[in-house]
C-alpha cells in the first residue's frame, strides 16, 4: 500500500514530508513568483535561493477565504516568528527576495545573473562531500525544527474544508469577474486585488 493511503496523508502532504525528510539535499533556485503551493513546496526545500530581482513571495488563502494547507501554518512561524508569520499570512501582501532573506524565509538572495552558477557550485560542493555525513547532519536539524506530521495533517484537512465555505465561494466569484479587467496585471498584483475582490463580495 502506498504510504500516502496507509498513513492517511494527502498526496500532498505526504510530497512536502518526502522532501523534507529525505536522505539527500534539495535546493531551490526560484527566479518568480512563490505563491501558496509553490511557496509552501519552497519552504519543504532544503536550501532555497532566489533572484534578487525577479523573485517575490506571498500567500494569498486567508484573502481569498482559504485557510493555508501545504505547510506554511507550521512552518513560517519557525522561520521567521508569530508575528511575521501572521502578517504575511494574513494580509496576503507579496514581499520581494531581499525582505525573504532578512526574514529567514529563503537561504541567501541573489542577483539574478549570479543565481544559476551560485546554485549548481552549491550543489556540486555538497555533492563531493560524504553522503551519510550531509543526511545525518540533515537528519539532526531535523529533529529540532520540523513541525510535528499530524500538524501538517490537519493543516491540509483545514484547507480541503475551506474550499467549501461561504467566503472562498463568494470571494472566487468575484475574483472571476475581476480576471477579464485584469488580464496578467492581475498575477502580477494579486495581493493589491484581494483586497478589491472582498469588497466587491
Amino acid at each position: 500500500m502506498p504510504r500516502a493511503q496507509a498513513s492517511g496523508f494527502s498526496p500532498w502532504t505526504d510530497l512536502v514530508l518526502r522532501l523534507s525528510k529525505a536522505p539527500f539535499i534539495t535546493i531551490a533556485a526560484i527566479r518568480g513568483r512563490a505563491r501558496g503551493g509553490g511557496n509552501e513546496l519552497s519552504l519543504a526545500l532544503d536550501l532555497r535561493y532566489a533572484s534578487r530581482e525577479k523573485a517575490f513571495f506571498g500567500r494569498l488563502e486567508v484573502g481569498t477565504g482559504l485557510l493555508p494547507g501545504g505547510g506554511a501554518t507550521e512552518r513560517l512561524p519557525r522561520l521567521i516568528g508569530r508575528d511575521r508569520a501572521l502578517e504575511v499570512i494574513l494580509t496576503g501582501h507579496d514581499y520581494d527576495a531581499d525582505t525573504a532573506e532578512r526574514w529567514g524565509v529563503i537561504t541567501r538572495a541573489l542577483p539574478d545573473a549570479e543565481l544559476d552558477a551560485f546554485v549548481e557550485a552549491t550543489a556540486n560542493r555538497l555533492a563531493s562531500f560524504d553522503r551519510t555525513a550531509l543526511a545525518t547532519a540533515k537528519a539532526m536539524v531535523n529533529r529540532a525544527w520540523l513541525p510535528p506530521d499530524a500538524d501538517l495533517v490537519t493543516a491540509y484537512g483545514q484547507f480541503t474544508h475551506s474550499l467549501t465555505s461561504p467566503g472562498f465561494l463568494e470571494r472566487a466569484a468575484a475574483s472571476a469577474a475581476l480576471v477579464p479587467q485584469l488580464g496578467l496585471d492581475l498575477e502580477l498584483r494579486l495581493g493589491e486585488y484581494l483586497g478589491l475582490a472582498n469588497q466587491q463580495s
